[in-house]
């Protein structure tokens, strides 16, 4: 019953706002993101993407495999978008069993043809638009948007899927939303893919991955490496991905001459060989949602450091799968220190790291929630 319900259905995810499938590709992420849906494709009978790179989205079509491109140019004023969409795909869109959004930015036009079409509706929110903007500006106006957009999402959502229980249990309190709507699927990883490699030689003490920003407290981990190497220790780091464009970090490596490397984006599927390269993983964040690339660099079984904040204390049990300790310099200096210091350590959090994320995340226990999501709407 539920086969027969996915094979003969189809579904189409709406792109987060503005990003195409060039976005993607240039901060490395076109295979993590296409590889749960080239798996569902395969289960339903057609799986469309809307994205937002108009005709040049096109030449990235062999990436897809049997996914189906919709591609438009992404317009500010959201109803552009939608005349657009309709005058290139109104018949793949209204022959739609299942609209989905990627992410909560965005999913006024999913909404749109929600109501207009009378389809069924996942909204997806990998982390929460409004909370991550409370703790980036004071701006009230953007603040108060995404909190309307957020909340009309979820309640027209026939389906909501958070990434982590607290975000669920944040949902259902601010917008009083109803217990059974609200899914938690969690961020996956391709276990086959991001696993130990004892064969690659260790280069690097520590590896970040990921962008600047304030969110990700990376003055303070150079902070932490220049007070480190005040005591006469020097502890080699390689930055990966948009942090390296961040000018004040490179200011302060330069000038205090910190053994950094720094790495433009990597595609995801290269990553595993640079985390292996790696003794000890560090995420240093002041506030997360459900963060990939921890549970990547756990999933390779490295021993990983992160802050004792929310969307990080969730997955890091203290000394059994990771380290954590506090977001100020010194904090992230001892846990570095202590964390190198000790290998009978960095094997043990190391290893249950690993079996951790194999119990909780592989690909294929959340491509079974998310069918099992599927086939609960379809259902109905």
């Amino acid at each position: 019953m539920v086969e027969t319900l996915l094979g003969n259905a189809t579904m189409t995810l709406f792109f987060t706002g503005g990003i195409s499938l060039k976005t993607w590709i240039d901060v490395g992420n076109i295979d993590r993101e296409l590889e749960i849906y080239k798996r569902i494709s395969g289960k339903m009978s057609r799986v469309n993407f809307v994205s937002y790179g108009g005709w040049s989205d096109r030449k990235y079509m062999k990436n897809l495999g049997d996914i189906n491109l919709l591609s438009v140019k992404w317009h500010k004023k959201e109803i552009f978008t939608i005349y657009n969409l309709i005058l290139k795909y109104y018949s793949e869109i209204k022959k739609t069993d299942v609209l989905k959004t990627n992410q909560i930015i965005g999913s006024e036009i999913p909404i749109w043809f929600k109501d207009k079409f009378k389809k069924k509706l996942i909204i997806r929110c990998g982390y929460l638009y409004s909370y991550f903007l409370k703790n980036q500006t004071k701006d009230e106006k953007k603040i108060n948007y995404a909190i309307r957009l957020e909340k009309n999402a979820f309640k027209k959502a026939d389906i909501g899927i958070v990434t982590s229980s607290w975000q669920r249990d944040f949902i259902l309190e601010q917008y009083d939303i109803e217990l059974e709507k609200i899914k938690v699927i969690p961020n996956y990883v391709i276990t086959d893919i991001f696993k130990p490699n004892t064969e690659v030689k260790k280069r690097y003490d520590l590896i970040f991955v990921g962008r600047a920003g304030s969110q990700k407290n990376l003055i303070n981990l150079m902070n932490a490496l220049k007070y480190i190497k005040s005591k006469n220790k020097s502890i080699s780091l390689i930055l990966i991905g948009g942090c390296c464009l961040d000018n004040q970090i490179k200011e302060i490596v330069f000038s205090n001459n910190l053994d950094v490397t720094f790495k433009d984006n990597v595609q995801n599927f290269e990553l595993p060989d640079f985390l292996n390269q790696a003794k000890v993983f560090i995420l240093p964040s002041l506030y997360e949602g459900h963060p990939k690339v921890l549970l990547e660099a756990m999933s390779c079984g490295l021993p990983c450091i992160g802050t004792d904040v929310v969307g990080i204390r969730e997955d890091i049990e203290n000394m059994e799968n990771g380290y954590l300790c506090e977001t100020d310099y010194k904090s992230i200096a001892n846990a570095i220190e202590t964390v190198l210091a000790n290998e009978l350590l960095q094997e043990k959090i190391g290893k249950n790291a690993r079996k951790y994320i194999l119990k909780r995340y592989s690909i294929e226990k959340i491509l079974k929630m998310e069918l099992d999501i599927i086939s609960e709407l379809l259902s109905k």
